[in-house]
C-alpha cells in the first residue's frame, strides 16, 4: 500500500469514526431499555382532595392553574435530631404546608398570571422540628407555572425531603470550575480580539465571535452562583446558554472551513450547518439536549471540513480530523456542558494561541533569502476599503484563508487581504502561479519541486517552506517552471 492510499485510508477511518461518536452512543441508548428509576419520595396529584393519582414529578407538565402534590413522609427516630428540608428545583412558584400548616412558600401561588409571583428556581424550605411528629408526616406542595414564556418539558427538576443542607455549598462545587474557567475564556477572546484588530494570523472575525460565544455562554452558566432569580429568567438563562452553544457551533463550523479552499463548497457546509443548528435548537424538549446537539453540529461540520481538507492532502487536516472525533465522543460524558465543554475550547484557543507566537517568533528569526533580480514591480494588494502596496520581489506565497487570503512576505510578515486566493492569483498573474486549490507561490522563489514524498507532491521555497501541490495544477506548475 502506497503512502497515499494509507493516508486516505486514515482519513476514511478517522470519518467513520467521527460518525460513530455522533451518533452511536444515541442508537445505543435508543435500542438498549432505560434503567428503571426509583423515586426517592412517592407523590401524589390530587386535582380534589378525594381524588389523588401516584405521578412521577419529573415528567410532570404544570398545566392546571394550581397543581397540587402530596406525599406521606414517614419521620424515624433520627429525623428529629437534624433539622429536615424540603428542596424544590422548578420553573414554578410554590406553596408549602407540612401536617396541614403552612411552613414556607416560593414565590406566591396564583390561579392566574396577576394573582402569582413567580419564585425562584431554587429553593429550600426548612421543616420546623416541632412540627415533624413520629410516623407519617402529611406534605402537600401547590405549583402554579403562569410565567413561563416557553414550554418546558420537565417543570420539576427536584421535589424531595431530607436532612438540611447549604444549597449554596452544593451550587458552589458544582459551578466553580465553570466560574474560573470564565477567567481564562475572558482572555481568550481579548487575545483573539487583539489579533484580529492587528491582522495577525490565526485572528479573524470567526475566532472573535467563537470566543465570545463561549465566553458568554460561561457566563450565563455560572450566573447562578452571583443572582437569585425567579423562575422565568431560569428558563431565559437556558435559552441563553443554548443560544450561544449554537453561535459558538456556528463559528466553529466556519472557522474549520479553513481547510475547504472551494468557496462554493464552503457556503454549502454553511448552509447545512445552519439547517442542523435550527432543527437542534427546536427538535430535543430539553434544553441540556437544544445545547449538546448544537455543539454536535458544529463538530460534525468541523469534522466534514477537515475530511475534505485531509483527502486533498493540506497540512494539519488529518490532525484537526482526530480532535473532532475526540470532540464528539466526549460530548456523551456526564455533565459536559458544565466543565469539559470549556475545557475543550480552552484547548481550542490556547493551540491556536500557541500557533500564534512560534509564527511570530519564526518571523522573528527566519533569514530574508536573497532577492531574485528583476521583477520590482509593486503590487496593490486589496484590503478593505484600501489598499496596501506591497513588492513584488518581497512576495512568497498565498494562502486562502476562508474568504480571505493570507499573502506571506520573504521576511516573515504575514498581510491579510480581503480578496480571495482566486482573485488575487489574477491580480498578480505576473507573480503567482496556482500550485494548489488553497497555495499559490512566487515562481521565482521555488527552490525545488518534489514529485514524490510522504505528503505527496510538494513545491519547496526558498526559505525552506514545502507547499502541496494538486493534480489539477500540475501542468500549470510545470510550464512555469520551464518559461
Amino acid at each position: 500500500m502506497g503512502v497515499g492510499e494509507r493516508s486516505r485510508l486514515i482519513v476514511l477511518v478517522l470519518a467513520v469514526a467521527g460518525l460513530v461518536a455522533l451518533c452511536g452512543p444515541q442508537i445505543a441508548a435508543m435500542l438498549s431499555p432505560a434503567p428503571a428509576r426509583t423515586p426517592t419520595q412517592v407523590w401524589s396529584l390530587c386535582p380534589a382532595p378525594d381524588l389523588c393519582r401516584p405521578v412521577d414529578v419529573s415528567n410532570l407538565a404544570l398545566d392546571a392553574p394550581i397543581n397540587t402534590l402530596t406525599t406521606t413522609f414517614v419521620a424515624g427516630p433520627d429525623d428529629h435530631a437534624a433539622p429536615l428540608a424540603l428542596h424544590i428545583a422548578a420553573t414554578a412558584s410554590a406553596e408549602i404546608r407540612w401536617n396541614g400548616a403552612l411552613i414556607g412558600t416560593n414565590g406566591q401561588v396564583g390561579a392566574d398570571r396577576a394573582q402569582e409571583t413567580p419564585g425562584r428556581f431554587s429553593a429550600l424550605v426548612v421543616i420546623p422540628q416541632d412540627r415533624v411528629r413520629p410516623g407519617p408526616n402529611r406534605v402537600e406542595v401547590r405549583l402554579s407555572a403562569h410565567h413561563l414564556w416557553a414550554p418546558v418539558r420537565r417543570p420539576i427538576h427536584d421535589l424531595s425531603i431530607g436532612p438540611y443542607s447549604d444549597p449554596l455549598h452544593g451550587t458552589l462545587r458544582h459551578y466553580l470550575p465553570t466560574l474560573l474557567l470564565t477567567g481564562l475564556l475572558a482572555l481568550a477572546f481579548l487575545g483573539a480580539a487583539g489579533l484580529w484588530l492587528a491582522r495577525r494570523p490565526p485572528g479573524s472575525a470567526t475566532l472573535t465571535l467563537l470566543t465570545g460565544a463561549v465566553l458568554a455562554q460561561a457566563v450565563a452558566e455560572a450566573s447562578k452562583l452571583a443572582l437569585t432569580y425567579s423562575y422565568p429568567w431560569q428558563l431565559a438563562r437556558l435559552a441563553a446558554v443554548a443560544g450561544m452553544a449554537a453561535v459558538a457551533a456556528l463559528a466553529l463550523g466556519r472557522l474549520a472551513q479553513v481547510f475547504v479552499p472551494e468557496r462554493r463548497l464552503r457556503w454549502g457546509l454553511t448552509a447545512a450547518l445552519v439547517f442542523a443548528l435550527l432543527i437542534a435548537l427546536l427538535g430535543p424538549p430539553w434544553w441540556d439536549a437544544k445545547a449538546l446537539w448544537s455543539y454536535r453540529a458544529g463538530c460534525a461540520a468541523a469534522l466534514i471540513a477537515v475530511t475534505l481538507g485531509a483527502l486533498s492532502t493540506v497540512r494539519y487536516a488529518q490532525t484537526a480530523q482526530a480532535v473532532c472525533v475526540l470532540a464528539l465522543a466526549l460530548s456523551w460524558s456526564p455533565d459536559f456542558l458544565d466543565i469539559s465543554y470549556y475545557l475543550l475550547f480552552l484547548t481550542l484557543f490556547g493551540g491556536l494561541a500557541a500557533y500564534a507566537v512560534l509564527r511570530s517568533r519564526a518571523a522573528a528569526v527566519r533569514p530574508s533569502p536573497e532577492p531574485p533580480p528583476g521583477r520590482n514591480e509593486t503590487l496593490s494588494i486589496p484590503d478593505g476599503t484600501s489598499r496596501r502596496l506591497i513588492r513584488a520581489e518581497d512576495l512568497l506565497h498565498v494562502r486562502a484563508a476562508d474568504d480571505y487570503s493570507l499573502v506571506t512576505l520573504t521576511d516573515g510578515r504575514e498581510v491579510l487581504s480581503t480578496a480571495n486566493l482566486s482573485t488575487l492569483t489574477q491580480l498578480a498573474s505576473a507573480h503567482l502561479v496556482r500550485i494548489h486549490r488553497s497555495h499559490a507561490v512566487n515562481p521565482a522563489w521555488i527552490s525545488a519541486v518534489h514529485r514524490s514524498g510522504r505528503s505527496g507532491p510538494t513545491v519547496e521555497l526558498k526559505d525552506g517552506v514545502r507547499l502541496p501541490i494538486g493534480r489539477a495544477y500540475r501542468a500549470a506548475l510545470d510550464d512555469e517552471r520551464i518559461a
